[in-house]
């Protein structure tokens, strides 16, 4: 991963609230201005858009559309929400960036309960296509609080 993509999960990360959120709303403007200020990186838009769609095919972040309907029923395009996968946190984990470690417990934590808001599941491991049936998520879960009783949450 290019340097770009580093800073952008940092900068993605630092935009989650250092991990007190699941997700960002933060535009693309937005990202290539705090790239800027806080990287010193200046790209532009079509790099940020593809260093994204890396990031997402390599399963470190997903994104959902998000839409809003005006008074006379056009839809209008607001910016997506990405939320990081498990395997994102681990990789920001395993490079030591601040609060990390605490987004990940708390993203286990999430996951093996039972609240519905996005991202479920399939969101946070990256199986977006895929229907996940109960055998398997069944077994994911198991798993996920066995790494979460190693960790001692």
């Amino acid at each position: 991963m290019n340097n770009t993509k580093n800073a952008i999960m940092v900068t993605l990360f630092a935009c989650t609230g250092q991990g007190k959120n699941h997700y960002t709303l933060a535009s693309i403007d937005r990202q290539i201005e705090l790239l800027s200020d806080k990287h010193k990186i200046d790209v532009g838009r079509r790099w940020v858009f593809q260093c994204l769609r890396d990031l997402i095919d390599a399963g470190y972040i997903n994104r959902k559309s998000r839409y809003k309907k005006s008074t006379e029923g056009q839809s209008r395009r607001r910016s997506s929400m990405l939320v990081f996968t498990i395997k994102g946190l681990q990789y920001l984990s395993a490079r030591m960036v601040e609060g990390s470690r605490r987004a990940l417990n708390a993203v286990l934590r999430y996951v093996t309960g039972d609240d519905k808001r996005w991202p479920q599941l399939p969101d946070l491991v990256n199986q977006l296509d895929e229907p996940v049936d109960n055998e398997l998520l069944g077994w994911l879960k198991q798993t996920i609080v066995g790494i979460a009783d190693k960790r001692k949450l």
